[in-house]
């Protein structure tokens, strides 16, 4: 796929080149700034969307769903009805359910910007989010041995981006051996973007009652009571991304 906008024209962008308007407002003439590379993607899953997502097959099903959730991000705003967040978990590593969060992300952005544009309005610079949990805990825990206050000072502007996105995903959410303090900023993340009924795709290999014990039982309940709950089954298919 050329661009994320291409599953919308009809001639699927036949014609599309790195020096098209939107790729670069999408993209950067570089490929890898622009509003994607404001949201924090690992170039893994770059230009990923729920029609070419490698976990489409095996999660034949699921992707079924999320086609008509998909549908949803258009209509945000009618009757005052929120985007639902999504909680994708499996036991197994490697079911796709990263891959399937980043697909969505891309479906957020360009329905985004689609939109936007049809309202004659400027598109927003950074309209979703991609956090990896394990690599934010990484940092946070790297920065706290060594007191690097300037990696300090840039988690706490990566917590405030993700906290303010539209869309976000938090990926592998339930993080096991974390500190008092790091869960305290993951609860901070969370708790906004839940009062704030902000759409958010979270990713796990825990059930979300664990999230019970991983934070506390009242900001387990706000999750899932605005959470839909979807299991992704099979066997690892590490490796296997075309």
């Amino acid at each position: 796929m050329k661009c994320i906008l291409a599953k919308f024209r009809k001639d699927r962008c036949a014609g599309c080149n790195h020096l098209c308007q939107h790729r670069i407002a999408l993209e950067g003439l570089d490929g890898k700034s622009g509003r994607l590379g404001a949201a924090g993607l690992p170039a893994e899953y770059r230009r990923i969307m729920l029609d070419n997502s490698p976990a489409r097959e095996s999660q034949a099903k699921i992707y079924e769903l999320l086609e008509q959730y998909v549908e949803t991000f258009s209509r945000r705003g009618d009757d005052n009805k929120p985007v639902k967040s999504l909680y994708l978990w499996s036991e197994s590593p490697g079911t796709g359910k990263t891959t399937t969060a980043a697909a969505l992300i891309h479906e957020w952005i360009a329905r985004d910007y689609l939109d936007a544009l049809k309202d004659g309005r400027q598109p927003l610079q950074m309209p979703a989010y991609f956090l990896d949990l394990n690599d934010f805990q990484t940092r946070y825990n790297l920065a706290s041995m060594t007191g690097d206050e300037a990696e300090f000072a840039r988690i706490k502007s990566e917590i405030r981006r993700v906290q303010k996105a539209p869309f976000a995903v938090l990926d592998d959410v339930g993080v096991r051996n974390a500190t008092e303090a790091f869960r305290a900023y993951l609860h901070a993340i969370i708790n906004y973007r839940v009062t704030n009924r902000l759409p958010t795709v979270y990713t796990s290999n825990l059930p979300i009652e664990e999230l019970a014990r991983v934070f506390d039982e009242r900001l387990y309940d706000r999750i899932r009571d605005m959470t839909g709950v979807i299991e992704f089954a099979g066997e690892s298919k590490r490796g296997m991304r075309r």
